[in-house]
C-alpha cells in the first residue's frame, strides 16, 4: 500500500542512486502530490488520455522523482520503468519531461511556466463544456518569477474556477531563504489579484484534501507550509542540501528515520 512515508523512503532511494541533488525538494511535496494523484484528482490510468480526466502541470519539475512514484501508485505505469531515473537517453529525467511515461501533461522546465500553461488547459475545458479540474504545483521561490503573476492576474478575468494552483510554501529556494529575496506574504498576493485562498499544513492530508475540494468560485490558490527536507532531520530546513548528493553512510541514517 503506498503511503507519504513509503514515498519519502523511495524519493531518497530514487535521487541518491541517481545522483541528482534536489533530495529535499521531493520531499517537502510528498503529501501535496499523494493528495493530488491518490485522494483528489478524476483519473483514469487504462485511459491516460481520458477526455474527462483532471490536469496536473507540473511548474515545480524537480520534484520529480515523487511525481513518477504517485503517477506508478495510481496505476499509469509500472514501478520497475523508475529504475530508469535519470539514466542518459531514458525516458524518467530528473526534471520532469514527458519523454514517454503515459499520463503527463506537461513538460516541466523554465520555472515560472505552470501556471500560464494551466490557464490555457482550463480555459479549454470551459470552452469544451467539461467538468475538469487543472491542478498546478508551484514552489514558493518560483514565485519570484514575473510570468507567475501574469498568470495571477489573467486568471481571475477568465472566471476560472476550475484552476487550482498549489505553492509548495518550504521557505527556502536554491542556497538562501526566500524572505531574504522578497518578503510580502504569497496568499496576500493571490489574494489582492482575485483569488480564492486557502493556507494549510502541507504534510496533512487531510488538510489539503480538503482544501482541495473546498468549493470555489474563482480561481484557487493553496498556500501549503511545508518543511524542505521534511523527515530526514539532516536535511530539514538546511538550504545546503538543495543540490546536494547522499553519500552512502548518509541515505543508510536516512532511511532508518523514516522508518
Amino acid at each position: 500500500m503506498t503511503t507519504p512515508q513509503r514515498m519519502r523512503q523511495e524519493a531518497i532511494r530514487m535521487t541518491a542512486h541517481a545522483e541528482t541533488g534536489h533530495i529535499p525538494s521531493n520531499l517537502s511535496a510528498i503529501e501535496i502530490i499523494y493528495t493530488l494523484f491518490l485522494k483528489v484528482m478524476r483519473l483514469d490510468p487504462a485511459r491516460p488520455d481520458w477526455p474527462d480526466r483532471d490536469r496536473f502541470i507540473p511548474s515545480k519539475g524537480h520534484c520529480a522523482a515523487a511525481i513518477y512514484l504517485a503517477m506508478s501508485a495510481v496505476g499509469f505505469f509500472d514501478r520497475k520503468r523508475l529504475d530508469d531515473f535519470n539514466v542518459d537517453g531514458g525516458e524518467v529525467p530528473a526534471i520532469l519531461a514527458r519523454y514517454g511515461l503515459p499520463g503527463l501533461e506537461a513538460d516541466a522546465g523554465p520555472l515560472g511556466r505552470g501556471p500560464s500553461i494551466g490557464i490555457g488547459v482550463a480555459l479549454a475545458a470551459k470552452n469544451d463544456g467539461r467538468d475538469t479540474r487543472t491542478y498546478v504545483l508551484v514552489g514558493d521561490g518560483e514565485c519570484q518569477e514575473g510570468q507567475i503573476w501574469e498568470a495571477a492576474m489573467l486568471a481571475p478575468s477568465l472566471k476560472l474556477d476550475n484552476l487550482v494552483v498549489v505553492v509548495d510554501d518550504n521557505r527556502l529556494q536554491g542556497s538562501y531563504q526566500t524572505g531574504s529575496v522578497v518578503t510580502s506574504d504569497l496568499g496576500e498576493r493571490f489574494e489582492s489579484f482575485g483569488w480564492q485562498c486557502h493556507r494549510v499544513d502541507g504534510h496533512s492530508v487531510s488538510d489539503l484534501e480538503m482544501a482541495l475540494q473546498a468549493p470555489q468560485d474563482r480561481p484557487k490558490v493553496v498556500i501549503a507550509n511545508t518543511v524542505k527536507g521534511k523527515g530526514v532531520t539532516m536535511m530539514e530546513n538546511e538550504p545546503g542540501w538543495h543540490y546536494r548528493r547522499l553519500t552512502f553512510s548518509e541515505l543508510v541514517v536516512s532511511l532508518r528515520g523514516l522508518r
